[in-house]
């Protein structure tokens, strides 16, 4: 058995956070995304989503193999789907610390928004309130259609070997 490779960089991947009025939150559990780095931490209150399938009950570090926890990315950019949305937003994050890697993306302990997509046509209210974000969070704010060009300016993503 081989010991996993330490990453010197952090590694790149793509999230997507619902905008409520002039904020980020996580899609799925309610954190709000008010700086742009976030520490991973398996809160007791998640243990009730999913019907608490997955969840692990005892104390740990974050993201750990056994439970849900840690902050989410794809590897690479989803599909926006068919019908505009405003109350979405995709961006690139840098990710670091310990890293469970899945066939789809990861879990890491520790993230970085650097930089924030904007699908155009939503409307001025739309278009303020993610130039708001982006420049409260400090980010860079793109088209979404440029997202995935503009994560290679923040770095690479994670290394071909180490993806199941």
């Amino acid at each position: 058995m081989s010991a996993a490779p330490d990453l010197i960089e952090p590694v790149v991947g793509f999230r997507k956070w619902r905008v409520v009025a002039d904020h980020l939150t996580s899609p799925y559990i309610p954190l709000r995304w008010d700086e742009p780095v976030v520490h991973a931490r398996c809160y007791p209150a998640n243990r009730t989503l999913l019907f608490g399938e997955g969840w692990l009950d005892e104390p740990h570090e974050a993201p750990h193999p056994r439970c849900k926890c840690g902050v989410y990315a794809w590897h690479r950019l989803p599909a926006r789907g068919p019908v505009p949305d405003p109350g979405r937003a995709f961006g690139v994050v840098a990710l670091w610390g310990r890293i469970e890697a899945h066939a789809s993306g990861m879990r890491a302990e520790h993230a970085a928004i650097r930089a924030l997509g904007a699908a155009p046509g939503l409307g001025g209210v739309y278009e303020r309130a993610m130039q708001a974000i982006a420049a409260r969070l400090g980010v860079e704010l793109v088209e979404d259609a440029s997202l995935a060009q503009a994560a290679r300016g923040h770095g690479l993503p994670l290394p071909e070997a180490l993806l199941p």
